[in-house]
């Protein structure tokens, strides 16, 4: 039985992967590289990012030594754009139904914890969500998985097993987590990773449409 939704933020409930996309390009205009298609971006987008930078040519060296003004390259085109985005299509239906069926929701997420709290308020959605797991540095996801670590010590403070958890995200990464914690995953195409590097990831279950976690959940918990 499901008891814990952990969400992924950016792409999953936020509908920014082209936001993020377009503000990665100006990061790999400033590393001096050609910019990128969004057909590569999914294809090779990654957490850590700097390995995402490092697969499309850039100096090791360099993302090393500049990860924080790469980072406030990112943040400084990234923020305005994010103000205009608004959540995927049917999250509030899903998040509505959740808050019916008393099965708490989180975010955990590689984006920065005052951000995303900043955007909750915004598109009026943080009612919905018990907590944000996030990151307090703004450049840590360019260096760092901690996505792992942040969701296994909150599932054991909250005292849900890892096979009550549902995961849901857009990347490799989240299908990843799960399977290492014992978790189940949902994930979500047309977000930051490419459909196929989804399906080879193996999820438990692979959508296009938020909306259909519901059935998902449902189908689980025998409702």
């Amino acid at each position: 039985m499901i008891k814990l939704v952990a969400f992924d933020w950016n792409g999953t409930i936020l509908a920014d992967t082209y936001a993020v996309f377009e503000a990665d390009n100006e990061v790999i205009k400033y590393l001096g590289l050609k910019p990128n298609t969004f057909y590569r971006f999914q294809k090779y987008f990654d957490v850590p990012v700097i390995k995402y930078f490092e697969a499309l040519g850039a100096d090791k060296k360099q993302l090393n030594d500049e990860t924080e003004k790469i980072a406030n390259i990112f943040h400084d085109y990234y923020e305005p754009r994010a103000q205009k985005v608004r959540t995927r299509a049917h999250a509030r239906t899903v998040l509505i139904y959740l808050q019916k069926q008393k099965i708490p929701a989180a975010i955990f997420s590689n984006h920065v914890t005052e951000r995303i709290h900043e955007q909750l308020k915004r598109l009026i959605i943080g009612k919905y969500f018990q907590d944000v797991l996030a990151n307090s540095i703004h450049h840590s996801a360019y260096t760092e998985r901690s996505k792992k670590e942040k969701l296994e010590k909150y599932t054991k403070q909250k005292s849900f097993n890892p096979h009550e958890v549902l995961i849901v995200g857009d990347t490799v990464e989240e299908i990843e987590i799960a399977k290492e914690i014992g978790s189940m995953c949902v994930a979500i195409t047309q977000g930051n990773c490419a459909t196929g590097r989804l399906e080879k990831a193996k999820p438990d279950y692979l959508i296009g449409d938020l909306g259909n976690l519901i059935n998902i959940i449902n189908q689980i918990n025998n409702v």
